[in-house]
């Protein structure tokens, strides 16, 4: 008998797997034009930070998918989990039998992928839970049917995304330390910044010049790294959302810059070597403005293991 299936768990209507689903920052964002199917092509570097959402899978014999979120805002078919459950069903032949319970801890419209991480863990989840059998790069590929940033999240903790973000490569950043993540409390539509960006956008966003990827992949330190950031979405966000604008002229002004935004935001982080020096920042950020909320995280982090429980 096959040693490896006997160590394998027996799954049953019972069991149920589990997986943290990480956020992710954008330590680079160039937008290089608007493509003929309505996207934009971008290059960026992203690296994995330590705020996770949680997901959990658990087999049912009901046709599903059914879903269980913290954020009851989120309940409904077109989650992304859902989708992504139906995707693999679709694709594995099987029928999409499965309760998720979702645990949200990453912001919603921050920019920092929460509902594709989460998407991600799903059809890993879905994938063990339902022996479909299927590799990183086939899961990769359905998940790139559902959203732009999906496939991002199998090749964590670090890599550069291109075309409209589905084209992935995983780098080594030779940085680890910490990242103070900035909430303002302002919900970002990913497509209305896109919207607003112009090509003059690229000059106004200042920071890395192209083709410094390799600088910030050697990078030891924060500071060098701080240094070589930029995101040229921030010109397109300040305009659509001034109150992002004005939130990162008052971080700067407490003495807590340089800090950048996230994808389209409206999360700003900046990044250190040491957590206390970290969490000092964060402390003054939520003294001085109690809106704001703030989380200091380790960075990069890839996905975390599938958890296998009984219920």
């Amino acid at each position: 008998m096959n040693v490896a299936a006997l160590e394998k768990p027996l799954l049953t209507p019972s069991h149920t797997l589990a997986a943290d689903a990480p956020a992710k920052i954008n330590l680079t964002l160039e937008v290089m034009g608007k493509r003929a199917d309505g996207y934009h092509d971008i290059r960026s570097l992203v690296i994995g930070v330590g705020l996770c959402d949680r997901v959990v899978c658990a087999a049912t014999h009901p046709l599903g998918p059914t879903l269980d979120c913290s954020d009851p805002t989120l309940h409904g078919d077109d989650n992304l989990v859902c989708r992504a459950a139906v995707a693999l069903a679709r694709r594995s032949g099987r029928d999409a039998e499965v309760h998720i319970r979702l645990d949200k801890r990453i912001p919603v419209g921050a920019g920092m992928g929460g509902g594709s991480s989460d998407a991600a863990a799903t059809l890993r989840l879905c994938n063990e839970l339902w022996d479909a059998g299927m590799d990183t790069g086939q899961l990769a590929e359905v998940g790139a049917e559902i959203g732009s940033d999906v496939p991002l999240f199998f090749h964590l903790p670090s890599a550069v995304i291109g075309g409209r973000g589905d084209r992935v490569e995983r780098v080594l950043m030779r940085w680890t330390g910490w990242v103070l993540l900035i909430f303002p409390g302002i919900h970002v539509a990913t497509a209305d910044v896109y919207g607003a960006w112009c090509e003059g956008d690229a000059r106004d966003a200042g920071g890395a010049a192209v083709g410094s990827m390799r600088d910030i992949q050697n990078a030891l330190r924060a500071d060098e790294l701080q240094d070589m950031l930029m995101n040229q979405l921030e010109p397109a966000l300040f305009r659509i959302r001034p109150r992002v604008a004005e939130a990162q002229d008052e971080l700067i002004s407490l003495g807590v810059g340089p800090i950048r935004v996230t994808g389209s935001g409206s999360a700003f982080y900046r990044l250190f070597d040491d957590p206390e020096t970290a969490r000092g920042a964060a402390g003054r950020i939520e003294r001085r403005f109690p809106r704001m909320k703030t989380a200091v995280v380790a960075a990069p982090v890839g996905i975390g293991p599938i958890e296998h429980k009984e219920t």
